[in-house]
């Protein structure tokens, strides 16, 4: 082999190496990388639809509790026995509602009306809260389309479920609508 090949594959071998430390070097500094919280969203009881929200009723000491809704199709009459045992009934009169959870826009999030009738409600609220999160960062929600961007979401069991009351055209949709519950 001659000098002058021997030359040119040592600085061939000497930028490839150079290169692979920089990849490295980046990939090293981004694995360190800190977790960043740029926004919130959330839906409580009480009136809570934003993190200010939250913070005003904490530090005024306010009360979530309230009647139940009158919006969900619910028998309210017959919803109440004072006999914990009594199957199908509730032995209060109030409890802690997200009391705006039906004013969900399916269409601006691509679902059909049967679909979003059965989804799970948390599941319409988790849509909600993140969209809300991401526009509060200043962020467009659709830029973020294919990138590796994540959503933290808080929650507990909803108590929803597959019901066997609901309509026979909504059971198409049962799987995806309640699914989410099943992968936490």
């Amino acid at each position: 082999m001659s000098e002058e090949k021997l030359r040119y594959f040592l600085k061939r071998v000497t930028a490839n190496l150079h290169e692979t430390r920089q990849r490295l070097q980046e990939m090293e500094s981004a694995a360190g990388e800190p977790v960043a919280v740029v926004a919130m969203g959330c839906r409580f009881p009480g009136g809570v639809r934003a993190p200010e929200d939250l913070w005003r009723l904490l530090a005024g000491g306010g009360d979530a509790v309230s009647d139940f809704p009158a919006d969900r199709g619910w028998d309210l009459d017959g919803l109440y026995d004072p006999d914990p045992d009594h199957p199908g009934t509730s032995y209060v009169r109030a409890g802690g509602f997200v009391h705006d959870a039906g004013d969900f826009d399916a269409g601006f999030f691509g679902i059909s009306p049967r679909e979003a009738l059965a989804m799970d409600p948390q599941q319409r609220l988790v849509l909600e809260t993140s969209w809300e999160a991401l526009e509060r960062a200043g962020i467009a929600p659709g830029s973020l389309r294919g990138s590796r961007t994540g959503v933290f979401v808080g929650a507990t069991p909803s108590g929803y479920g597959v019901r066997g009351d609901l309509p026979a055209e909504l059971e198409g949709h049962l799987s995806t609508g309640t699914a989410w519950r099943a992968r936490r």
